[in-house]
């Protein structure tokens, strides 16, 4: 059964606590919400994350202004 407890927004989520939090939360049910500003490792993260939880995870990335 694939219930969904919501969806948990997390920033920072490319690397460290942020992609901890992102895998913890998905594998308690959690859809995600990924933002992190290097899109290359978000994605990544974002890929392993859904293909070992099965939860649906949209990345974003955000770009600072220079």
């Amino acid at each position: 059964m694939n219930i969904v407890k919501g969806t948990a927004l997390i920033t920072g989520a490319s690397s460290g606590i942020g992609a901890l939090y992102a895998e913890r939360l998905a594998r308690q049910g959690y859809d995600l919400i990924l933002v992190a500003r290097n899109a290359g490792k978000l994605q990544r993260v974002a890929d392993a994350i859904h293909a070992t939880t099965g939860r649906d995870v949209t990345p974003a990335a955000r770009y600072l202004a220079a």
